[in-house]
């Protein structure tokens, strides 16, 4: 099925306004994966329209979608950063060391791939910190704080590239533009599970 929501957010609360729900009537996408681009654009389509005639014919043009996939492979990556002398702690560095989490976490996947997968490429498709480390030291909270050493272990998840790429095709294909991509547990999780 294709499920199309449309809300805001206030206070850290989602308020849904608008929902649709198409189910496919034929077998255009398949665990995850799109089999038929045009067939599966054509629902997206149908739930656009839907959703925009409940708001009043506003028109949609940016969205966010949460991939599902049986072919999802994870991993979990450590990256890490010493500066020379004590330093305060930005976003920017927690970015960093989180993006080498991921990279890492890239390579370990592309290791462990048999000799039919090598030629795949795989698309991180969502990523969250498990823990974060000052000075060696596990700790919750790493921005503002000083120290010498940091280090974060990341799990990421990545999709092989064709899949990835038929669901923007088909999103396109519908008029949309993806703003951002997640995986459909971690979308479920985050509406559903508190902090």
């Amino acid at each position: 099925s294709i499920v199309g929501t449309v809300g805001y957010k206030e206070n850290n609360k989602f308020h849904v306004i608008a929902m649709s729900v198409k189910f496919h009537d034929t077998r255009s996408m398949i665990d995850g994966q799109i089999h038929d681009i045009h067939k599966v654009s054509e629902d997206i389509t149908w739930v656009k329209n839907d959703l925009e005639s409940q708001l009043d014919g506003r028109k949609l043009h940016d969205v966010c979608i949460a991939a599902a996939g049986r072919v999802l492979k994870t991993a979990v990556g450590i990256g890490e950063y010493e500066f020379s002398e004590n330093t305060a702690i930005t976003s920017e560095h927690i970015h960093s060391i989180e993006l080498l989490g991921v990279e890492k976490a890239h390579d370990q996947i592309f290791e462990e791939l048999t000799t039919d997968d090598e030629q795949t490429k795989f698309y991180c498709v969502g990523y969250t910190a498990i823990k974060y480390f000052l000075n060696d030291y596990e700790i919750s909270n790493l921005e503002g704080h000083k120290g010498h050493k940091i280090r974060t272990e990341v799990l990421a998840t990545f999709l092989p590239e064709e899949v990835v790429n038929s669901l923007y095709s088909a999103v396109e294909l519908a008029g949309l533009y993806v703003s951002n991509l997640t995986l459909e547990p971690i979308a479920a999780i985050e509406l559903a599970i508190p902090e």
